[in-house]
């Protein structure tokens, strides 16, 4: 078998060579016209010292024969290497100079500059060569104007130069897609006196390295799929769609974009994984949360984003794509770079978000998009069974798949904590306490920042109250424990659109225990009890009180938890009647307040003195 490796490398040296004699080629007629003279001009490069380095001993005359020797020696070397490649190609290897010139679309000059720029990289001596050739010895990368004379592109009437300008435009190719960069940024220089050097990622692929860019790494993993969509808990429609989706694209091919919505733990990037595996293509995961938040310039890391995945083939995933659509005045500025990023990708993209987003763009034309719903009662019983290696009994599971709406990555992750928390305790094996334990850590705590966590103390025996009271207690209990039962395996979530949550009001003067009867609850239940405080909540703006009390259930409904509307009168007040403006903004107040409790599917407890 033929070591792919050393072909490839191979074939770099035979480059090199040509270059050498294209470098050897310019140094003659530099000599032939004395452009170099002796002197202490800027570290001066001697002629004897070039000569030693290309070991030569030819004595340059103005009627140099040896020219022409030199160039027709360099067209028997490309026509050899043109063979040599058309052979290696013919037989499957790849060969990665002309693999960069067909990803990129670069010319065969382009690929020439490519070469001589990485020329230094793999051996110093071209450092003293283009010190000598610009007559300064600290000028240890090409010019623009050495590139052009090498490549023969200069004339003396400078029409070359106008015409070879546009290869060293920022909108070029070469440069756009990061494979060329100039070394010296200031604008005091011209065009030509430029220094130009191959990034590193571009000189690592050509030599083979199959890693990805390092300046990437901290936000961006290269990922080989090995998921498949069985293994994901989705509705059957669902999957449905999703096969023939992944079907019709394999044919197709080409250009595909993806939008994935779903909660955290929904399967997003499952679903992503299962396409790419499909397609025989790795994927390039990339944490647009850790992005916007580096010091780092983000058009320069977009660009290599998306260079990378033409490199690796491979699609790219840009996880938590709704941080872009935050309040910070930054985000307009990155939107407007990813956009234009996505207008020019030919390749294959997912975007995923936990929230729904109204996305924009010439791109959109080309967009799937797919819903991944947060998983029913009856799924969410199947995904505790599948990942539970302890043996719990059916009410067990029933309840956990009923007091918490955890999507598949959540139940994960609540199990695994359940058994850091068991290794802990010195077990081996997890109870149901730490079950309940682990879930409670994996709901959402923003909840934290606009209420007070109540860890309940109080049992029913702590309880006094009068029988029928402790009855309507019980019956709040049982109706969250058969929640499931009801709503799912009677049929009835099917018959309901809104009011599945519970609302509880307990009224009565200060001191009766409203508040220990939410926490004998929340005990009860194993759910986390906050307590609103409605010095956060209640505002004297106009609006902002309607707007903290929607990220109140908005975390909520993630949250798992029991709402504790303490003192809760403020806010329950009766509607009055229409007088001025601060009337109707405070009907509207009260209005908003019903409207969420009755899209809550979660518990909220009312305590207010008034009876």
């Amino acid at each position: 078998m033929i070591d792919f490796y050393k072909t490839n490398m191979q074939h770099i040296a035979e480059e090199l060579k040509r270059i050498d004699l294209l470098l050897q080629l310019h140094i003659l007629k530099i000599r032939q016209r004395k452009e170099v003279v002796d002197g202490f001009q800027a570290l001066y490069v001697s002629d004897e010292e070039i000569k030693t380095i290309l070991d030569d001993t030819h004595t340059v005359t103005e009627d140099d024969p040896h020219i022409q020797t030199l160039i027709e020696h360099i067209a028997e070397l490309e026509q050899e290497i043109a063979e040599k490649k058309g052979w290696s190609q013919r037989r499957g290897f790849t060969l990665n100079l002309p693999a960069l010139a067909n990803l990129f679309g670069l010319t065969a000059f382009e690929l020439d500059v490519v070469l001589i720029c990485m020329a230094p990289e793999l051996d110093t001596k071209y450092e003293r060569l283009y010190g000598y050739m610009h007559n300064d010895a600290t000028k240890k990368q090409p010019s623009v104007d050495l590139i052009l004379k090498i490549l023969d592109l200069h004339s003396n009437t400078n029409e070359g130069t106008l015409y070879a300008r546009h290869y060293f435009d920022a909108s070029a190719s070469i440069f756009k897609s990061h494979i060329l960069r100039f070394i010296d940024e200031s604008e005091q220089k011209t065009l030509l006196s430029r220094l130009i050097k191959v990034d590193d990622r571009i000189i690592g692929y050509i030599l083979g390295s199959e890693q990805i860019d390092p300046k990437i790494v901290p936000f961006a993993e290269l990922i080989q799929a090995q998921t498949d969509l069985e293994v994901v808990q989705l509705p059957e429609n669902l999957r449905r769609g999703l096969n023939s989706l992944i079907k019709n694209c394999k044919i197709t091919g080409g250009r595909f974009f993806c939008f994935l919505q779903g909660p955290y733990g929904a399967g997003k990037k499952t679903v992503a994984h299962s396409f790419c595996k499909d397609w025989f293509i790795p994927i390039l995961t990339v944490d647009i949360a850790v992005l916007i938040n580096r010091e780092a310039d983000f058009e320069d890391n977009i660009a290599r984003i998306f260079r990378e995945a033409v490199l690796q083939d491979s699609a790219i995933f840009l996880a938590h794509f709704e941080r872009l659509y935050s309040e910070d005045p930054k985000n307009a500025f990155y939107k407007n770079i990813l956009g234009d990023a996505l207008e020019n990708c030919s390749g294959i993209v997912f975007i995923a978000s936990e929230q729904p987003l109204e996305l924009d763009g010439a791109w959109q034309k080309d967009l799937f998009t797919i819903e991944i719903p947060r998983p029913d009662y009856v799924t969410r019983k199947t995904i505790w069974q599948q990942y539970l290696t302890v043996n719990f009994s059916e009410a067990d599971i029933s309840a956990l798949a009923n007091k918490f709406k955890f999507t598949a990555g959540q139940i994960k992750d609540a199990i695994a904590n359940a058994k850091k928390l068991a290794v802990l305790q010195g077990r081996e094996d997890i109870t149901l306490e730490d079950l309940y334990n682990g879930c409670r850590a994996q709901s959402n705590q923003k909840l934290s920042a606009l209420a007070k966590r109540i860890k309940p103390k109080y049992r029913w025996d702590d309880l006094i109250l009068p029988k029928e009271k402790k009855e309507q207690l019980e019956e709040v209990k049982n109706y969250i424990k058969n929640k499931g039962v009801v709503y799912h395996d009677w049929g009835f979530d099917n018959k309901l659109s809104l009011g599945k949550g519970l609302n509880i009001l307990f009224s009565g003067a200060s001191g009766t225990g409203k508040t220990m009867a939410a926490e004998v609850i929340a005990s009860e239940l194993g759910l986390d009890l906050y307590k609103i405080d409605l010095s956060i909540v209640v505002s004297k703006y106009i609006g902002e009180t309607e707007k903290n009390l929607n990220r109140i259930f908005k975390e909520a409904e993630q949250s798992n938890a029991i709402l504790f509307f303490d003192e809760a009168d403020a806010l329950f007040g009766k509607r009055s009647e229409v007088r001025d403006s601060h009337d109707r903004y405070a009907n509207i107040e009260i209005s908003y307040l019903l409207q969420k409790m009755e899209e809550n599917e979660g518990i909220v407890i009312l305590a207010t003195n008034l009876s």
